[in-house]
């Protein structure tokens, strides 16, 4: 039976504007059914009251870009150029051989950090490395169904070699060393995920994630959006993240990568770009106009030194941005106030005209109505409505982030880690009560993930040898890619992005 809730008196951000508004916030099960500075509780009977005083009501933050395979790497790596990471961290010819209970408990303990900080929906690009044992894929998707949390959940794959997908490695890399992906694998993995994506379709549901255009065949990316379209969800894939995929783009399509995928029908309101960081202004025109969405993740892109992504310019295109921790081990936070205050902090380094060219009202709607909206669950969450989920987070004013209290929503950008979160409520279910996950017993889990943590370490050390073998030839490719001819005129094209956009 759905229970009625009301929370009196409260500071509200997330109603459409900067200003944090006093109001009664009436909940009916999981949804917002009432919304003013005062309900008239005299025909009501309430099940819960919550004094709001004191207390900062805001939605649920989305987390619209993550990766939760690489959860025991976290703090592995100092900064490493993405090319030369994504081979060491876990080398693609390395099988670690996650169990699914080992996934099952990962994925717990990524999804209790991102709780304790606020977040709600998550949306996980998961990498099972090519050999998807049923047991082991359904336990990240279960695993975030326990939880409570909501979550969009991908097996992220490509049909084409590793070494294929960047300049010169290929012609690098020793015969021995070369991944291979046979004829019929692609046609599996469309299979595989027609079966998940009907299995999984509510509040935990499967999407679709071909991992990145220069990594994939045509045909198999333009299969993907018809399926994307029979099943009604959204399609994961990495845009531009480094300048290296930029010249990759010139040097096996002789066009923009953004020009590449719209000539292949690939940008559409389903397709979620995850990073744009070099994308060209023309680029940005392009996908405005197909009203495709870029994830924004500051985080990860400074750290592997991937650069800053354009934000100001896609907002001013009115481009829907979301806002992604990204990996574990390439970011090492599950914090999306961290994300909010780096993505209204960096654009000043590429915008010199305007002072602060993102503000904290456009930083904290990429990481609510902005994630949403990229994922097609705009009309669900992402804001406090009557009629949508209530899914938000109750955070105490009485704390350092806000003494004094001058501006909420400025305060919640700059100032607040996370410190400050008491409550959080997916569909209208405590899931954090003070600080206490409310449905998984969290001690439980650290005790035996401190029990298996040796095996797990062993396991990744297991792929040391992997990686050392392949790094000269990773470097390699990587300084052949930044000494190719074509990389130097990309380099001024990019560093005079500022001023070619005011014609743009």
């Amino acid at each position: 039976m759905a229970l009625l809730h009301l929370i009196e008196q409260v500071r509200v951000v997330g109603m459409g504007g900067s200003t944090a508004q006093v109001m009664d916030v009436l909940i009916d099960g999981d949804r917002f059914v009432g919304l003013a500075p005062r309900i008239d509780l005299s025909t009501v009977n309430l099940d819960e009251r919550t004094d709001g005083r004191g207390k900062l009501l805001i939605p649920g933050l989305i987390n619209a870009h993550h990766h939760s395979h690489d959860r025991f790497d976290k703090g592995r790596f100092s900064g490493i150029p993405l090319e030369i990471w994504m081979g060491l961290y876990n080398p693609p010819s390395y099988r670690r051989g996650w169990t699914a209970r080992e996934v099952y408990l990962r994925t717990l303990l990524n999804g209790i950090e991102m709780l304790r900080n606020g977040i709600t929906t998550v949306v996980d690009d998961i990498h099972f490395g090519g050999l998807l044992e049923p047991e082991v894929v359904h336990a990240a998707f279960q695993a975030y169904s326990d939880l409570g949390i909501r979550a969009d959940v991908s097996v992220a794959w490509s049909d084409k070699p590793f070494q294929e997908g960047i300049p010169y490695l290929a012609e690098r890399l020793p015969e021995p060393l070369k991944g291979s992906v046979s004829a019929k694998a692609a046609d599996r993995m469309l299979e595989h995920w027609q079966e998940l994506a009907r299995s999984w379709s509510g509040r935990v549901r499967f999407v679709f994630s071909p991992s990145g255009p220069q990594r994939c065949s045509a045909d198999f990316l333009q299969k993907t959006w018809a399926l994307a379209e029979q099943y009604d969800r959204p399609v994961l894939i990495h845009l531009l993240e480094t300048r290296i995929q930029a010249l990759t783009a010139a040097k096996f399509y002789g066009k923009p990568m953004a020009v590449y995928m719209d000539d292949l029908g690939l940008l559409t309101p389903r397709s979620v770009l995850a990073h744009g960081v070099w994308l060209s202004a023309a680029e940005l025109d392009l996908i405005a106009e197909r009203g495709a969405s870029v994830v924004h993740n500051p985080a990860c892109n400074l750290k592997l030194g991937s650069g800053v992504a354009p934000i100001a310019e896609m907002l001013r295109r009115q481009v829907n941005v979301g806002l992604g921790t990204d990996n574990n081990n390439g970011n090492d936070l599950n914090s999306m106030f961290d994300a909010m205050r780096l993505a209204a902090l960096s654009n000043a380094l590429l915008d010199q005209d305007e002072a602060c060219p993102v503000d904290a009202l456009q930083a904290f709607n990429m990481a609510t109505l902005g994630g949403a909206n990229a994922i097609g669950r705009g009309t669900q969450t992402g804001s406090i409505e009557v009629g949508k989920q209530a899914d938000f987070c109750l955070l105490d004013l009485k704390t350092s982030a806000f003494t004094p209290l001058n501006d909420a929503l400025t305060q919640l950008v700059f100032c607040e880690q996370g410190n400050a979160v008491r409550d959080v409520y997916v569909g209208g279910r405590k899931l954090v009560d003070h600080g206490r996950i409310t449905r998984i017993d969290e001690e439980a889990l650290m005790l035996e993930l401190m029990d298996c943590m040796p095996t797990l370490q062993g396991r990744i050390q297991g792929g040391q040898s992997a990686s050392e073998t392949l790094r000269p030839y990773l470097e390699g490719a990587y300084n052949d890619c930044l000494t190719d001819p074509q990389m130097a005129g990309m380099r001024h094209s990019i560093n005079q992005f500022d001023r070619s956009r005011r014609g743009a």
